[in-house]
């Protein structure tokens, strides 16, 4: 543990003490849940950031589509307050980037932003006739409304036994929440994880009756943004002399290793996530756009339309794929 660790040991003691007594009021029902007749799924991190959350919302969304679904989050980094239902007129910047790529992938599906989580869903049910199921986003620490199902999401590479509560790590409280998830998935795995590995993860984690399932991250075939055209990602590479990609996401490197793979002309603008460009990176980017083919991800592609005609970007998509053969399993879940 480095010396900064060592000073910032005791904040993380008290900040893992704060959130043990919070969860005990909680489950003592000292701190009230609300319930609601529809279910409610959620999806969250125990730790800050970069599992992989929106891809996996993504996919179950893509489960639940023919259902009358709403999707809610809080609309991190947006530029509005209170709740917001998307329509036709809203744009990126009152719903924030991941809810409105969620609504541009779904546009049949309800996508709400709101901070408190069971107003939200309240005004869902009064604005959304027949609502059958609310999708909450990020919403693991958000314990004032009870779902009926609760997935967690975990980093292979950063392994919750290896890591500590912050300030001094990146958890956002201890190993023991796990205990309230009825689902985990271990996310970013390599496609080549054994078998032996699966068991190892469940005695690390501590885990009893979840279900546990490992996945790991897959490109799709670039398209163009403004005709949707799309093509193999060898022979996009191959086509073109040279590559700008663009990201502001949590963790940009194995997307960054992808496309290394695919050609050696690259250069790469990283960005923090949900990053708001200012105005001199809106002037370094469209000289980027005029010398290079700009790449990006769904969730930045709908900022940067902002900055760059729709007809020069180009956009890879990430999406999960579940290890061991058991998509099926997972997807029954939800069907």
């Amino acid at each position: 543990m480095s010396k900064l660790k060592y000073i910032l040991f005791p904040f993380s003691l008290l900040y893992w003490l704060f959130t043990y007594c919070r969860n005990f009021c909680f489950d003592k029902g000292i701190l009230k849940q609300t319930e609601f007749d529809i279910p409610v799924i959620s999806v969250g991190n125990i730790t800050v950031g970069g599992t992989g959350k929106t891809p996996h919302v993504q996919y179950i969304v893509s489960l639940l589509q023919e259902k009358n679904i709403a999707t809610l989050s809080r609309g991190y980094k947006r530029k509005s307050s209170g709740y917001v239902l998307a329509n036709n007129d809203t744009t990126v910047f009152e719903l924030g980037d991941e809810p409105y790529q969620l609504w541009k992938r779904f546009p049949s599906v309800h996508v709400a932003v709101c901070e408190k989580r069971v107003e939200g869903i309240r005004r869902l049910l009064t604005d959304v006739p027949d609502l059958e199921t609310v999708i909450l986003d990020d919403a693991f620490q958000h314990r004032y409304v009870k779902p009926k199902m609760q997935i967690v999401l975990v980093d292979y590479n950063r392994p919750l036994w290896d890591d500590h509560v912050f300030p001094v790590g990146y958890m956002r409280e201890g190993m023991y929440a796990l205990s309230r998830a009825d689902i985990v998935i271990v996310t970013k795995c390599p496609q080549e994880l054994q078998e032996t590995e699966k068991e190892m993860w469940r005695t690390r984690l501590r885990l009893n009756n979840q279900k546990l399932f490992f996945s790991c991250m897959e490109y799709g075939n670039v398209y163009e943004f403004a005709t949707k055209e799309s093509k193999d990602c060898r022979t996009f590479f191959a086509e073109h002399s040279s590559i700008c990609l663009i990201t502001g996401i949590a963790q940009p490197k194995p997307l960054i290793d992808f496309v290394s793979q695919q050609t050696k002309k690259i250069i790469c603008k990283t960005f923090a996530d949900h990053y708001s460009y200012s105005e001199q990176d809106k002037k370094d980017l469209e000289k980027l756009a005029t010398e290079h083919i700009v790449v990006t991800t769904e969730k930045d592609v709908y900022k940067l339309t902002e900055i760059l005609p729709q007809s020069q970007l180009y956009v890879i998509p990430i999406m999960p794929k579940f290890l061991f053969g058991e998509e099926n399993a997972f997807n029954n879940l939800f069907i």
